[in-house]
């Protein structure tokens, strides 16, 4: 279980710096679905910290999704 929390917390030191900065950007532009796109970057920011911490177990199928879901964001927010 503590190899997952390296790998998570490693993995999301990379991103966390981008998805802040766009989180910004996006903060300060007109988008029509900006509370949607503001509210799902804040989760995806809070959750390694919440493993971290010990308030969600690291598995295999988090170790998996998660990556999934900050590709499925930046995807998202690319055209915004």
């Amino acid at each position: 279980m503590a190899i997952i929390r390296v790998l998570l917390l490693a993995f999301s030191v990379g991103i966390f710096t981008f998805l802040l900065y766009r989180l910004i950007q996006i903060g300060k532009t007109d988008t029509p679905h900006k509370s949607v796109i503001l509210l799902g970057g804040a989760i995806l920011l809070i959750l390694p910290l919440a493993v971290f911490v010990g308030f969600v177990r690291p598995s295999w199928h988090y170790l998996l999704v998660y990556p999934a879901g900050i590709a499925l964001f930046l995807y998202l927010i690319k055209s915004k």
